[in-house]
C-alpha cells in the first residue's frame, strides 16, 4: 500500500503484506474467521508455493496442497490509499501436469465424503476440465457444489450444471450472456433461464455496493448492502460466498439469512485493505442494515 501511487515517480510503501490469495482461499479463510470448518485443496510449487503453504498455516486454514514442477504464481495488489485505487498485478497461470491433475482429484475425492459442501473457483485462467471433473465428483458423492465463477470457468460450469449455488457479478453474466441486463427484471429472468437451462438451484448475481440479487425456487429477492466508507473492495465476491456457505451450515439452509449475511460481510471487507476479510462481530453490527425486499418482475 503506497500513501498516492504515481506513475513514473518513485514509490514508498506504508506497508506490505503477504497472504494466502486467489478466490477459494480468500473465501476459505473468510469461512475459518466466521467460525466455519474449511479445508483448502489446491496445487503449490517452488518457493512461491512454500510461501503460500507458510501463510495458510498463518492464517489457519487447514490445507492438502498437490506439489507441483511449475512454481505457484504471486499476484501483487497496489492499493493507494488516498484514492482508494487498487491495481490488480497477476503473473500467468502456471502450467500443471495431468499427473499433478490426478493427484489432486484423488486427494479431493478422499474428502468429499465428509464435506457439508464443495466451495469451488475459477476464472479466464481456469484449467476447465479439472473444474469439470470436480463437479462431475461431488455430484456423485452427492454433495452440494457452491461455485464462484466467471469467464471460460462459467462457461464450463454451466455445461456439465447441477450446482447447488453459482456466484456470479453483474458483469460476468453480462458478458457471459452478451448482452445488458439493466433492471432487476431482465436479471431475474437470465437468471431463472440459466437455472431451467443447466438444473441449478440458486443464483445469486451479485451488484458491487447495491448488494446482490438471488434467484432459486423461492422467487427472486434483493438484498441491499448497508452503506459503509470503502477502502479496497479486493475481495468483495469471495468474501460473500465464504460468509454464505458458512451461514447455511449454522441455520438449516435459510437462503435468504445465508445471503444477508454474505452481504453483510462482503460491507465488513472492503473497509479493510486486506482482501477477504470480516469478523462475525462487524457482521453482526451491519446484519440489521442489510435488507432483503422481493423483486418485482416486469
Amino acid at each position: 500500500m503506497t500513501e498516492r501511487f504515481v506513475s513514473g515517480e518513485r514509490q514508498k510503501p506504508v506497508r506490505i503484506s503477504t497472504f494466502a490469495g486467489g478466490p477459494g482461499l480468500r473465501s476459505a479463510y473468510v469461512i475459518r474467521l466466521l467460525g466455519g470448518e474449511a479445508l483448502a485443496v489446491g496445487f503449490a510449487g517452488g518457493r512461491i508455493g512454500e510461501l503460500l503453504a507458510d501463510a495458510l498455516d498463518k492464517q489457519d486454514i487447514p490445507h492438502v496442497l498437490t506439489r507441483t514442477v511449475s512454481e505457484t504464481r504471486g499476484s501483487f495488489l497496489l492499493l493507494d490509499r488516498e484514492t482508494g485505487v487498487v491495481t490488480l498485478i497477476p503473473e500467468n497461470a502456471p502450467a500443471v501436469t495431468e499427473s499433478e491433475t490426478n493427484k489432486l482429484l484423488t486427494s479431493l475425492g478422499r474428502h468429499l465424503e465428509a464435506a457439508s459442501h464443495l466451495l469451488i473457483t475459477g476464472d479466464d485462467d481456469g484449467e476447465s476440465n479439472l473444474l469439470v471433473t470436480a463437479i462431475d465428483d461431488a455430484k456423485k458423492a452427492n454433495v452440494p457444489i457452491v461455485a464462484d465463477l466467471k469467464g471460460i470457468s462459467l462457461a464450463a460450469g454451466l455445461k456439465v450444471g447441477g450446482l447447488f449455488l453459482l456466484r456470479v457479478s453483474h458483469k460476468s453474466l453480462q458478458k457471459h450472456l452478451e448482452r445488458s441486463l439493466i433492471h432487476d427484471s431482465a436479471i431475474v429472468r437470465a437468471a431463472n433461464d440459466l437455472r431451467s437451462a443447466h438444473g441449478i438451484a440458486h443464483i445469486v448475481v451479485t451488484l458491487g455496493e447495491d448488494g446482490a440479487i438471488l434467484v432459486g425456487d423461492s422467487g427472486a429477492m434483493r438484498i441491499h448492502a448497508p452503506v459503509v466508507s470503502h477502502f479496497n473492495p479486493t475481495g468483495g465476491g469471495q468474501t460473500l460466498v465464504g460468509a454464505i456457505t458458512t451461514r447455511l451450515t449454522q441455520n438449516g439452509g435459510d437462503m435468504v439469512d445465508a445471503l444477508r449475511w454474505g452481504c453483510a460481510s462482503a460491507s465488513v471487507n472492503v473497509t479493510y485493505d486486506e482482501p477477504g476479510y470480516a469478523t462475525p462481530a462487524e457482521v453482526l453490527i451491519l446484519l440489521p442494515k442489510t435488507t432483503a425486499i422481493p423483486v418485482q418482475i416486469r
